[in-house]
């Protein structure tokens, strides 16, 4: 049998990747077996082993991929050079839509443990992306948009608001296209909640 070329493992890597991310979104990550993700991959579970030796190893991948792909989009947003509320409510908006996609998959990645040497290039990818909110944020803040004590932790508090509303857009009668909740949490992250005298 003819070894497959560079281009060819990629290839197969992105659709066990693929097939993983379908796994887990059907399952969930206690569920989810190396057999399952074989027989969506429509490949021997050999196969898989010679690409992913672990259950744990094909998830970071999974999460990491997702990481990767918010992290660009992230990048692509603030490099726009738009106005600072411009480019926060760009942000939100492609926080949402990250959440939206993976839905059924971004409850993991909170649980999912970030210390140990495997583990270490997933969490710099979460870092950067907590950076680049930050930086989005401390953009805001130069404008006079809102006050800024820690960037990190104000990022950290974006992302997990946008990332809660997924529990409002999934209960019953309450779907809000990604516009509307973009608008609403431009609304809280800029004027507060707190009712104005």
């Amino acid at each position: 049998m003819k070894a497959l070329t560079e281009k060819q493992k990629r290839k197969k890597k992105l659709e066990i990747l693929q097939a993983a991310t379908r796994v887990l979104s059907k399952c969930g990550f206690d569920a989810l077996t190396m057999d399952e993700v074989a027989k969506e991959a429509g490949l021997a579970k050999g196969t898989l082993f010679l690409y992913y030796r672990h259950k744990e190893d094909l998830i970071l991948a999974v999460f990491s991929a997702m990481a990767k792909s918010l992290g660009k989009t992230l990048r692509t947003i603030i490099s726009a050079g738009l106005p600072p509320e411009e480019t926060l409510k760009r942000t939100i908006l492609s926080l949402l839509e990250h959440f939206d996609k993976k839905r059924d998959m971004t409850g993991y990645s909170g649980g999912l443990p970030l210390a140990g040497p495997r583990k270490e290039p997933l969490h710099l990818l979460f870092a950067a992306n907590m950076e680049a909110i930050a930086a989005v944020l401390g953009s805001c803040a130069k404008a006079g948009l809102l006050r800024l004590e820690d960037p990190l932790f104000a990022a950290s508090a974006l992302f997990g608001l946008c990332r809660g509303s997924n529990s409002y857009a999934r209960a019953i009668g309450h779907k809000l296209p990604a516009e509307e909740r973009t608008r609403r949490i431009t609304g809280i992250f800029l004027d507060g909640a707190r009712k104005h005298k």
